[in-house]
């Protein structure tokens, strides 16, 4: 089941996250990458929870994957699913889900290296390498941009 994502759903979303990067990325990231990368701001995250559209995909009464829309930015910011529930297409649900009422003609999104695939799939095409550094990490990603 979709529904649209409380502020009450933000621990829950972070702790999925936290576990999908640990689990879903470390064939692409060192992990002292992937230690910066789960390093978040919740204070940011609250924002995010209350700023943007997010939807928060339900499976066997738990949280088992969310995204998350800044339409001011006609930006995909988050798309995590939890590693118990990969390969089931919820993520392609909840993407699908959030396109079909989305009121702009293209979206764009940072991809990581792990999620880089699941984009092109989706007919997002890559503009442009991107990196970025936390703390003294480099991180590789991709904008990615798709027409609808």
């Amino acid at each position: 089941m979709i529904r649209k994502a409380s502020i009450k759903d933000l621990n829950t979303c972070i702790i999925l996250f936290k576990q999908s990067v640990k689990t879903l990325c470390l064939k692409d990231y060192t992990q002292k990458q992937i230690k910066m990368w789960i390093k978040i701001d919740k204070e940011k995250w609250e924002e995010k929870f209350k700023n943007n559209d997010v939807f928060i995909y339900e499976k066997e009464g738990k949280i088992a994957s969310f995204i998350s829309i800044i339409n001011c930015q006609k930006m995909l910011d988050l798309l995590f699913t939890h590693p118990n529930f990969t390969k089931q297409g919820l993520a392609q649900n909840l993407l699908d889900f959030t396109l079909k009422n989305y009121l702009y003609k293209e979206i764009y999104t940072f991809a990581s290296l792990s999620a880089k695939d699941f984009f092109l799939k989706n007919n997002f095409k890559i503009v442009r390498e991107n990196e970025v550094k936390r703390n003294d990490q480099i991180l590789k990603n991709f904008l990615m941009k798709k027409e609808i």
